[in-house]
């Protein structure tokens, strides 16, 4: 045999075992610190790390898994690792490092004393998000609660909500105040994303049918205000639809407020009666009849019900034990109805009650008398009677007419005259 393969092969005997001695050992005391970075080698913070290895103790598991830690700000964990070794056998020097983060997992194997200071975890399938939650105005606004995937959290003073995230498409859910608003992000690389949530100023205002403001209980994002001006105002509403209730002495009102579109409410109650005017008799073929003036006089009152209106009677003398009898009402005019009655028997007081209701339910009331006791008819001066004028009184002296006939003919006998007068003689 050529001696050099001879001693290539006595070499080889000698190193073989010495290589695999160095990958077992029977202790050791090892420290460094793990570095996860995300796919554009930048830190990951708040990632979970845990760390396996051979314990070297003769009971129990082989191996020792180390609680879940968390990366800091720098995306950073410091272990020291001291393992006393066992004297039943040699462990097993492989020290595998885990990290999570952003719905990923990533894996790195060390050996004992083989590897530098920092021990570097990339996560080459995960990227950074930032999602801004702002204003119209570009404002932010923090608090703001997040959803992406099955991630959650909250907006920062900046607006932002950070998150490390695995590459992919994820819904998401932004919520403020009343305005919420859903979608899907792509994630392939570092992204940046807004929502806006713009405001708008609303305003609710109570009063009645006169226009005098009232103090209403109004309900509105899960508070209630006591509205003692009739008036409520908020500069920043945020959502597309605001519910409301507004509650005067036991009326509930209901709705919603559309801030970008209809951002002002004004509620009106009517809570004045209508008003009677004057309730006159007369009669027509021999039945009587009420003309009745009645309206609703309020700028903003509702109106009258005219299917409402009603007319009860009954003959004196009556007391609460005598019923009340229907007459049939029908309107004449604008405000104006008219009342007829059955044949009354005459010589009598009937007593009546007029009622009516607005559209807002207020009810007025008013009673009254009547009589049908017969009246001398008026005299008629025209037809074929006559009444002859008495003969002027011998006293009367002489009448005008014939004075101012007088003088008409003296003033045109002057005038003759001095027309004569005044000819020339003929030949001059």
């Amino acid at each position: 045999m050529n001696l050099r393969y001879v001693a290539i092969f006595i070499l080889a005997i000698q190193v073989i075992p010495l290589v695999f001695a160095e990958t077992n050992c029977t202790g050791y005391h090892d420290m460094f610190t793990v570095n996860v970075l995300d796919g554009n080698l930048k830190p990951v913070s708040n990632a979970t790390v845990i760390v396996k290895y051979d314990r070297g103790q003769s009971f129990g598991d082989k191996y020792f898994i180390t609680p879940p830690k968390q990366t800091d700000a720098s995306g950073q964990i410091l272990y020291d690792i001291y393992n006393g070794g066992t004297n039943v056998r040699e462990i097993d020097c492989k020290i595998e490092i885990n990290a999570t983060a952003g719905g990923a997992d990533k894996s790195v194997t060390i050996e004992a004393g083989k590897h530098g200071p920092t021990v570097d975890v990339i996560m080459s399938d995960v990227f950074s998000l930032k999602f801004f939650v702002r204003d119209q105005f570009r404002a932010a606004l923090p608090n703001a609660t997040v959803n992406v995937g099955n991630y959650s959290g909250v907006t920062d003073g900046s607006g932002m909500y950070f998150k490390e995230i695995k590459e992919g498409v994820y819904p998401y859910f932004a919520s403020y105040v009343d305005a919420s608003q859903a979608g899907s992000i792509n994630i392939s690389n570092d992204t940046e994303f807004e929502v806006l949530f713009p405001h708008y100023r609303i305003t609710v205002d109570v009063s009645d049918d006169t226009g005098t403001p009232l103090p209403a209980t109004l309900t509105i994002f899960n508070k209630t205000f006591e509205m003692q001006d009739g008036h409520f105002e908020n500069e920043k509403t945020f959502g597309d639809s605001v519910p409301y209730t507004v509650n005067y002495r036991g009326i509930i009102t209901e709705g919603t407020i559309s801030p970008a579109t209809l951002p002002i409410v004004e509620l009106i109650y009517d809570i004045n009666a209508p008003l009677f005017g004057n309730i006159t008799p007369q009669t027509m073929n021999d039945r009587y009849q009420l003309q009745i003036e009645v309206w609703d006089p309020n700028e903003f009152a509702d109106g009258l019900d005219i299917s409402s209106m009603k007319m009860y009677y009954k003959l004196e003398p009556s007391d609460a034990t005598t019923p009340w009898s229907n007459a049939v009402v029908y309107t004449t005019g604008r405000n104006k109805f008219t009342a007829d009655f059955p044949k009354l028997p005459p010589d009598s007081i009937v007593k009546f009650r007029a009622e009516v209701k607005d559209k807002a339910g207020n009810r007025a009331e008013k009673e009254g008398k009547f009589s049908t006791y017969a009246v001398a008819p008026p005299v008629n001066n025209t037809g074929n009677e006559t009444n002859p004028q008495p003969p002027p009184s011998q006293e009367q002296g002489i009448p005008l007419i014939y004075i101012l006939g007088g003088v008409i003919v003296l003033v045109l006998g002057l005038y003759l005259v001095f027309r004569m007068k005044s000819k020339p003689p003929a030949g001059a």
